[in-house]
């Protein structure tokens, strides 16, 4: 399965896609830190929400978790991955520039996104809302 405008192998892993070895898991000192090497030894079509999530947060498997999270957020902008509707897209309001370089057309479509979370009905998007206000 290829997804994305870049036409990516979904049954290829993080670790096949960007030529990295991000070490053993077992040896990991935090749970997060498992959770992302692990999740780079699975196809990007077996991620789950919290991998997915983790990847973004802490910018791992660039570009590519981007396209693979990108497929849900059009769809959804307010889709939940792990903690609430919307933590993705939140996540990526407030990412970092770096995050977009190589996906720059995805940058310029979250405007559009942020707008259609925000017109979503309140009981979904307040999550979302409050998170906006954080730092």
């Amino acid at each position: 399965m290829k997804i994305g405008p870049y036409r990516i192998d979904a049954s290829m892993t993080l670790a096949q896609l960007t030529g990295n070895d991000w070490g053993d898991p077992e040896s990991a000192p935090t749970h997060m830190v498992a959770t992302i090497i692990r999740s780079t030894t699975k196809p990007l079509i077996d991620l789950n929400g919290e991998e997915v999530w983790y990847l973004i947060s802490q910018q791992d498997g660039l570009p590519f978790i981007l396209d693979l999270a990108w497929l849900f957020l059009e769809k959804n902008p307010l889709q939940n991955f792990w903690h609430y509707e919307g933590d993705v897209l939140s996540t990526l309001l407030r990412a970092s520039d770096s995050i977009w370089e190589k996906r720059p057309e995805y940058r310029e479509a979250l405007p559009s996104l942020r707008e259609r979370a925000l017109e979503a009905p309140a009981y979904l998007n307040d999550a979302f809302r409050e998170s906006l206000t954080q730092a």
